[in-house]
């Protein structure tokens, strides 16, 4: 199981995610190149990876650690499709963000410093739509990007919004997910 600190998009947010997929399949399909399609109910916004074990004293130190923790409501708005987070990622597709990108690297930097780690400082927050399943030719991906810039603007994905006032520690395996905390619940609670 993989451990991350994340929030899932509104079911209405979720809705134009789908609908949005659908008009960028269109362009894998054109170009014939298989992809593998992220479930809508996996929908999700990693903010920091916390590693594949959480055994209980790990989870018990995260939410002492996370006591003084407190995440102000904000707003995720996308900007457009893409391909290729980085050339270690080059097979991603993602959505970027026009809104909440800010405040999303703030957080990440912020629990990175309450739990003392040492991760690699190139955060880049997107929601993962899907992956190619074929390593592309220059060519190719550059024909990809120029069709998947060309969707974006014409089904209008900076209409596809929401709003985020608490972020989960989140179990995934390949049954889904498992909330196993609520943060903003740990640091309203007392000791």
């Amino acid at each position: 199981m993989n451990y991350f600190l994340g929030f899932f998009p509104s079911d209405d947010a979720r809705d134009g995610i789908k609908k949005a997929v659908r008009e960028v399949g269109k362009c894998f399909d054109g170009f014939d190149i298989p992809v593998r399609w992220i479930e809508p109910d996996m929908y999700q916004m990693t903010v920091l990876n916390l590693g594949n074990s959480m055994p209980f004293f790990k989870l018990w130190y995260y939410k002492y650690k996370l006591k003084p923790f407190y995440l102000r409501r904000f707003k995720v708005r996308f900007n457009t499709v893409k391909l290729g987070i980085s050339r270690k990622y080059k097979e991603l597709i993602y959505l970027d963000l026009l809104e909440g990108g800010d405040e999303m690297r703030k957080i990440f930097m912020e629990l990175r410093h309450i739990f003392n780690l040492k991760t690699e400082n190139n955060f880049v927050p997107h929601l993962t739509l899907g992956r190619v399943s074929k390593d592309l030719t220059n060519q190719e991906y550059s024909n990809v990007c120029k069709d998947l810039s060309r969707v974006s603007k014409s089904i209008d994905i900076s209409n596809i919004e929401f709003y985020i006032s608490n972020i989960e520690l989140i179990g995934s395996d390949e049954n889904g997910y498992k909330v196993l905390m609520n943060l903003n619940e740990v640091a309203n609670t007392k000791s």
